[in-house]
This record gives C-alpha cells, sequence and structure tokens, in this order.
C-alpha cells in the first residue's frame, strides 16, 4: 500500500448509508423508517426500483433502504443520527415499543441506541449547545427583533415628540461640552435626533444604528435639515467597526434597553473613545426596589418585544467601572408617556393594548402612584417613568 501523503484526498464528504433487511420485511420496514423515524421517502432512480427498498432524505445525506435475501443485521456497525430533540424521539420510538439503550457518553453529546425490528443497530445524538452558544444565539434573536421591530417603526421614530425634543436631549447637549473640532460617534442614532443637535456644533458625527432602514429615515430626516457634516454607518453597538482612540465623544439616548449585552457595548463606546474623551448615556432606567423595577421591564416587553432591560442607576455604575470609565456626573428625570401614542408608535395590537392597560390599571395603588398612572374613561391616560443621563470620561 502506498499513502499518497501531502495530496488532498478526493473524498469530500459522505453521500449516504446503507441499511438492509430481509426481502419479506420491505413494507415493516419502510412503516419503521418512515412513519416511527418520520423520514421522508425520496424517489430511487427508476434502474434501481426494481431492486426493492426505498430511499430517505436525512439531513443533508440519504439513508437507503436496502433488502436482500437471508440479510443479518448490522449489531456494531450502524449509521448515527443527527437529532434537534432526542427526547421527542425517545418518546416516539417507546411508543412503537422500541428499545432504548443508553451508551457510553461522549463530551458534548446526548446520544442513545435502538434497533430497529429486524436488529440493525442504530444511533441518535443531539448537540449540547454550549452556554457561548446558548448566549450567540439569544444575542442574535434578540437583534433580529430589534431589526424588525425599528425596521416598521422608523419613520414614526423620527416624528415621535419624545425623541425629538425634550430635557435630556438639552442635556446631552449641555453635558457633552462640544468643542468644534470634535469628532463625534451617536450610537443607536433612531431617527437621528441627537447626532442632529450635536452635529451644529462640532466637525463631524458618525451616526450608526443596527436597522439599516431607521439609519436611512435618520439620514433623510437630518439632510433634510440642511446639516451634511454627519455620515451613517450600519453598525452592531456591541462590535462597533471603528479602530481605538477614534472619536472625542460618544452619545447614546434612549437605546441600551434593547442591547442584548449592554456590558460589551460600553466596553465598546469606551473603547473607540480618545484619551480623555467623554461618554454622554441616556436611557430609562427601572427602580432599584425589584417589584417596581420587573413590573416596567413586563410592561416595556409588553408592548415592545425588542425591549431586553431597563438598567437600575446602581447597576449602571457597575458597567462604567467594568468599562474603566470615569463617572463624572449623573442626573435624572421623568418622562410622561402619552399610552396611545406610546403603544401606537411600536404598532401593538389593538387587543394586547387592551390588556396592557388593564393590567396597569389593576397594579397595586402603590405601584399606580409610583408610576403616575393616569385613568380616562376607563383606559390608561398616560403613565411615568424615569431616565438616566451620565457623563464619564476615558482616563487619558
Amino acid at each position: 500500500m502506498v499513502a499518497t501523503t501531502g495530496t488532498p484526498s478526493p473524498i469530500s464528504g459522505l453521500d449516504h448509508v446503507k441499511v438492509t433487511v430481509s426481502r419479506a420485511c420491505e413494507e415493516e420496514a419502510k412503516a419503521f423508517y418512515g412513519q416511527v423515524l418520520g423520514l421522508t421517502e425520496i424517489p430511487k432512480p427508476a434502474v434501481l426500483r426494481e431492486r426493492g427498498g426505498a430511499w430517505y432524505r436525512c439531513g443533508d445525506q440519504q439513508l437507503h433502504l436496502g433488502v436482500e435475501e437471508g440479510s443479518t443485521p448490522q449489531a456494531m456497525a450502524h449509521p448515527a443520527f443527527r437529532v434537534s430533540n432526542l427526547e421527542l424521539l425517545q418518546l416516539r420510538l417507546e411508543k412503537a415499543n422500541m428499545p432504548i439503550i443508553k451508551d457510553v457518553e461522549i463530551p458534548g453529546y446526548l446520544r442513545f441506541s435502538t434497533r430497529d425490528p429486524f436488529g440493525n443497530r442504530l444511533e441518535f445524538l443531539q448537540r449540547l449547545e454550549s452556554s457561548a452558544d446558548a448566549d450567540e444565539a439569544q444575542a442574535s434573536q434578540v437583534k433580529d427583533e430589534v431589526r424588525r421591530m425599528y425596521s416598521r417603526a422608523a419613520e414614526a421614530y423620527v416624528t415621535s415628540p419624545g425623541h425629538a425634543a425634550g430635557e435630556d436631549l438639552d442635556q446631552v447637549v449641555t453635558l457633552a461640552a462640544l468643542q468644534p473640532d470634535d469628532r463625534a460617534l451617536d450610537v443607536s442614532t433612531g431617527g437621528g435626533h441627537t447626532a442632529l443637535a450635536i452635529a451644529k456644533h462640532v466637525a463631524h458625527v458618525t451616526a450608526s444604528d443596527l436597522t439599516p432602514r431607521m439609519l436611512t429615515a435618520a439620514r433623510d430626516f437630518i439632510y433634510g435639515k440642511g446639516q451634511y457634516n454627519v455620515s451613517f454607518v450600519v453598525a452592531d453597538a456591541e462590535q462597533l467597526p471603528f479602530l481605538d482612540d477614534s472619536f472625542d465623544l460618544v452619545t447614546v439616548r434612549i437605546a441600551p434597553h434593547h442591547y442584548a449585552e449592554v456590558e460589551t457595548a460600553v466596553r465598546e463606546m469606551a473603547r473607540v473613545l480618545v484619551p480623555g474623551g467623554r461618554l454622554i448615556a441616556v436611557d430609562n432606567i427601572a427602580p432599584e426596589d425589584p417589584l417596581l423595577d420587573s413590573l416596567l421591564n413586563e410592561w416595556e416587553k409588553r408592548r415592545d418585544p425588542s425591549h431586553v432591560r431597563a438598567y437600575t442607576q446602581s447597576e449602571w455604575q457597575g458597567f462604567l467601572q467594568e468599562s474603566g470609565l470615569h463617572l463624572e456626573e449623573q442626573r435624572t428625570g421623568r418622562k410622561q408617556h402619552d399610552f396611545a401614542s406610546w403603544t401606537a408608535r411600536m404598532q401593538m395590537p389593538e387587543a394586547e393594548e387592551k390588556a396592557l392597560s388593564a393590567d396597569m390599571l389593576a397594579a397595586p395603588q402603590a405601584v399606580r402612584d409610583f408610576f403616575q398612572v393616569r385613568e380616562r374613561n376607563g383606559r390608561v391616560a398616560s403613565w411615568a417613568a424615569d431616565y438616566l443621563i451620565l457623563r464619564a470620561t476615558k482616563a487619558s
């Protein structure tokens, strides 16, 4: 035997595996593989049909069921099937009175074997998702939801009075201590209101957002105001596509409660700041009281499925400290929400809006007092929640 070391193998993968049964058992075998295991039968080539048996789709592979006289069951050699829900498959097999054979555990997998009705060994494996994989999948789901929700609400956020103006926006401009030569980054720009307010006083603003349609709406809004020292970049706040030490100022306003990993986002904002650079962050905050915290986030999540969490003021202090930023100033304020426009902005279905209104009105009196829930004609007219504005700097 001659080994051809250093030469790439011409084999690129497996096309199919084959299991054989006695010809007398053909119909019973088709019932097992097609109905009990739930595999989808695919047509055999015409030239092979007279041989009997069946072919099945098995993910990106195929399982070929062959029939022959005097077939001998395979007790060791066997196909191993990738399974997405091992527990469900086990229930199907148990219902069909098939044996469940546990084997030596393999790291990273759940698995068991069975014997088909003809004695062939079959193995089934489900890959265990690592905590890192699970976190990544969850973060991806959150971002997909943000893109979905804000693609359809982009124009509504441009015209939203609570985003277009307000005391918090005025304070952003004041706390930022804007300089004519500043290079600024507005993260999660949304409708572009913060970027526009800053652009009037600095050399250049980069406005970034995860949702392309939102960024387009912001661009049209800002350019429509005659402000052209703004560029637009589609960007994930948790993976900013900018070099270290790129900006004198970073702003983020009323967005971090949508982030899958807010700590990562704050670290990214710190990374792209120049030494001595300033971060101005504004976001809705939850009360320190656990019950009020839970209710606030529940109401927000029901109204907007892309909401992740409004954090407490003490949690924000921790995010800054972990990112190496020095908290210089923090202010809190309260914003009144008109319930009808607050829910309409996210195109909340009427039935869900009514249910949320009823639950808010049914909350304990102390809760309604804290959030200033106001009623009109049996429905919530308005309610209020707190926000935080902070200024932090990066060490020189």
